[in-house]
């Protein structure tokens, strides 16, 4: 059996008494049919229909029977892409290349390193490792003297400065003519 998972968004779409949807734990229940027979009441839950109500939920002791009847109503799981913070973007982009550098420049809790331990499927051969390294682009220092790099500043403007010079010139001799 394969598991559904789902984003947070279509969670959010199912928060009406006959169409309930919560997550708990990055688990998806659908508590429609539950409702009624909630011990807690209904409005708890239909307050909660659509949200995330792991705070709500362990803030009250369950019993052993509530989580076996958990298993019942639950649907699938959150997509992990949609509870990452940085959003999914910065997954996506990390997506097939060996993101350490990326991942200790952002400077993660260490909760986030704990949490990267769950979704962890395995170690990059160090030969890719090499492969996949990508050239860093080192900024440029911002005055030419630091540079060192004579060019950049005939670039900049000595050579512009020269041609218009020149054009003066040639444009006074042809006029002159």
């Amino acid at each position: 059996m394969s598991i559904h998972c789902y984003s947070p968004t279509t969670v959010s779409k199912h928060k009406k008494d006959c169409d309930a949807w919560i997550s708990i734990h990055g688990n998806v229940y659908d508590v429609t049919n539950f409702i009624t027979v909630h011990p807690g009441g209904e409005e708890v839950l239909i307050e909660a229909a659509g949200t995330d109500a792991t705070e709500c939920f362990d803030s009250i002791g369950h019993s052993d029977e509530a989580f076996k009847l958990m298993n019942d109503l639950k649907i699938g799981k959150l997509s992990p892409k949609d509870e990452h913070p940085g959003g999914e973007e910065v997954l996506l982009e990390q997506a097939g290349k060996d993101a350490t550098e990326e991942f200790e420049d952002v400077g993660h809790s260490s909760d986030a390193r704990e949490l990267m331990q769950k979704y962890k499927i395995g170690e990059l051969v160090e030969e890719d490792k090499k492969r996949n390294k990508k050239p860093v682009n080192k900024p440029k220092p911002a005055s030419s003297s630091e540079s060192g790099d004579d060019f950049s500043i005939w670039k900049s403007w000595l050579l512009p400065l020269t041609l218009g010079v020149f054009a003066i010139f040639v444009y006074r001799y042809f006029i002159a003519s």
